[in-house]
């Protein structure tokens, strides 16, 4: 890794598949890196996807019923409909990632008038697959065998093959984004071993001053 001053305000995109671990890297780093900020697209989404007025737009460009009876959104219905169809993925991206990015920028900017943190993180699923540049310093992909996506998916989220399938062809395969990585996490075994290289890259750009 290239020496990176300790002063230096370092902008980082985190990144990775679906049930790889990215969210237990942020919080591993953030509690090496406590002064960290962080951004997370998966948070950001979440909140738009709560107001609705987006979610109104959002089905009307679809031409879909994804509303619940009150107008908020049937998640369920907005997860088969996207994940069916390559055109309605794109369509929803479209409204979404602009807006996830504008929030992304807005915190960086705030971050950049903030001389107690040195570090921005942005947590983006999609980095790569949605061409999320922000002007990071470094791309950091936190990476698994698909196999192993697999089974988390069908533990943690209870998704029938059909559907995991489907949210896997709908992000690059992961050894692309490793080619693409600065820095990979490898997460295979314990919480531990991430732990460690999450603190081997801390201690790197903490020792290149």
């Amino acid at each position: 890794m290239t020496g990176t001053s300790a002063t230096r305000k370092l902008t980082i995109g985190l990144t990775g598949g679906i049930a790889t671990g990215k969210s237990t890297a942020v919080q591993l780093l953030k509690k090496r890196l406590p002064s960290a900020v962080i951004f997370d697209a998966d948070l950001s989404v979440r909140g738009l996807l709560e107001q609705n007025d987006l979610v109104s737009e959002i089905a009307q460009t679809l031409s879909r019923p994804i509303k619940n009876a009150d107008g908020s959104l049937d998640r369920k219905a907005l997860r088969e409909c996207v994940f069916g169809s390559l055109e309605n993925r794109r369509l929803l991206e479209g409204i979404l990632h602009p807006k996830v990015r504008e929030e992304c920028l807005e915190k960086r900017r705030e971050w950049l008038r903030n001389d107690a943190s040195t570090m921005f993180v942005a947590d983006v699923p999609l980095l790569y697959e949605g061409e999320f540049g922000f002007s990071q310093d470094l791309n950091l992909v936190v990476a698994t065998s698909r196999e192993t996506q697999r089974s988390r998916l069908r533990a943690r989220n209870h998704f029938d093959d059909s559907l995991i399938s489907s949210i896997l062809a709908a992000q690059l395969p992961i050894m692309e984004k490793v080619a693409r990585a600065d820095l990979v996490f490898w997460n295979e075994g314990p919480m531990s071993v991430l732990k460690t290289q999450i603190d081997h890259f801390i201690d790197e750009i903490t020792i290149h001053e």
